[in-house]
Parts: C-alpha cells; sequence; structure tokens
C-alpha cells in the first residue's frame, strides 16, 4: 500500500502509470489493494468509459473486503465508510455517460451508507462526500450529462 501512496504523485499521465504498473503487481486475492488502486486508477482515466469501468473494478472488489483489511491499510478505514465513496463515483460516471436511472440507483445506494460518514475521522472528508451527493441528485435530476462534481464547477 505504500507503493500506491508514492503511485499518487505526479502529473495524471504519470500517476495513472504508475497506478497501472501497481495494479499490476497486487496479487489477485488482495482484495483491499486492489479496491482502493482501482479507486485512484478510476480517477486518472482520460476516457470516460475507462473511469466507469475502474470504478466498477472497485466496487466489485469491495465486496471481498473486510474491516480488518482495511484496517492493515489504514486504522480509520471500514468497509461501510468507504461505500458512499465508491457509489457516488459510480454514479458520477453513469451521470456523464447519460445513464440517469442508473446514477440514480448509485447515488442512493451510496446515501444508503451516509450513516458510516457519522463516525468519519475526517468531519471535512464527511460533509464533502453529503455535498457531492446533494449536486449529484440536482445534476440527474437535470438530466446533465457534462462537467464533474467539483465544488465550484458548473
Amino acid at each position: 500500500m505504500t507503493e500506491l501512496g508514492a503511485a499518487m504523485t505526479g502529473e495524471p499521465s504519470e500517476r495513472k502509470q504508475k497506478l497501472e504498473a501497481t495494479w499490476a503487481r497486487i496479487a489477485p486475492g488482495d482484495h483491499a489493494a486492489r479496491c482502493i488502486a482501482a479507486h485512484y486508477i478510476a480517477d486518472v482515466q482520460e476516457e470516460l468509459d475507462a473511469e466507469v469501468e475502474w470504478d466498477e473494478v472497485a466496487l466489485a472488489e469491495s465486496a471481498h473486503v473486510s474491516d480488518a483489511e482495511l484496517q492493515a491499510v489504514h486504522p480509520s478505514l471500514s468497509v461501510a465508510g468507504f461505500m458512499p465513496s465508491l457509489h457516488l463515483n459510480l454514479a458520477e460516471g453513469y451521470r456523464r455517460q447519460g445513464r440517469f436511472t442508473d446514477a440514480s440507483d448509485r447515488l442512493q445506494t451510496s446515501r444508503e451508507f451516509d450513516f458510516a460518514l457519522d463516525s468519519a475521522i475526517d468531519p471535512a472528508y464527511a460533509s464533502g462526500i453529503r455535498e457531492a451527493q446533494e449536486r449529484m441528485a440536482a445534476r440527474i435530476a437535470a438530466r446533465d450529462i457534462t462537467g464533474t462534481l467539483a465544488p465550484d464547477a458548473g
């Protein structure tokens, strides 16, 4: 996991290359590392379809991860605490693809795990997720496929 942290430095294209190289070295049974790596790899994709595919991989890997495995990476992590972000990222990709029903379903699932944000070590993280969920709901309702969920994005 230290390798994953190191791969997150540099320009986006460099990060993508480092993260994908790290992915290739992660054992197939190391679902926690694969989940986190796929989550980060999705963020550095240039093509929307590739981003969505990596978000789907991250979510699929999360089904095989325990709290103990995540806490071996960082003591504050939990599977439930990771779910709002994983589902929200996938909702974002689906929205940008124009898959509004799928996006709405992922947003709903993201919100179902908001209880786990109440115990987040970083209140700003929890607040950021909830604010992004609100922006996502508005974009889905408007059937808006443009932009990202960044707070200052149009």
